[in-house]
């Protein structure tokens, strides 16, 4: 259990309760029989992640299943910026808000992989909510959608 859960789960040192729904946005969750299908794998990296993407595509597949609400479009610019700079570059940029980082060329290439990524999802996608955008990672219908985003890899 992460100490920073135990903060809020212990008194005097002794478990009080039991942390229960907590959430992470750092994961991507994919549909394995559509990777099978493609000879692809889970990625690792931002370069496997366009590779496998990229294969998902030429196979016909919508490959990036995404809601389109803002919160859902702030979690994945999140994650797109921390694994493109790391967490000190994180905690430069949004926490601190240092006009350097914010004008970096690491900015700049968290802005490049945001638009790269908005080429792999379908046109449908703007207001669309999580669940229905997780309904088609799970579904894998003949025009399928393989990923759920707003989930980080490591780059």
């Amino acid at each position: 259990m992460p100490k920073a859960l135990q903060r809020f789960a212990k008194y005097d040192g002794k478990w009080v309760s039991a942390p229960v729904n907590v959430h992470s946005t750092n994961w991507i969750w994919a549909n394995k029989a559509v990777l099978d299908k493609v000879g692809a794998k889970v990625p690792g990296s931002w370069d496997e992640l366009i590779a496998t993407l990229d294969k998902l595509k030429e196979a016909g597949y919508v490959p990036l299943a995404h809601g389109g609400q803002a919160w859902q479009d702030a979690t994945i610019f999140d994650g797109v910026v921390l694994t493109t700079g790391g967490i000190d570059f994180y905690r430069k940029a949004f926490i601190d808000l240092d006009p350097e980082a914010l004008g970096s060329d690491t900015m700049v290439e968290s802005f490049d992989r945001m638009a790269k990524l908005r080429s792999y999802v379908d046109d449908n996608f703007p207001g669309r909510d999580w669940n229905l955008a997780s309904a088609m990672v799970i579904e894998a219908k003949p025009v399928c959608r393989s990923w759920v985003t707003g989930r980080r890899v490591n780059s």
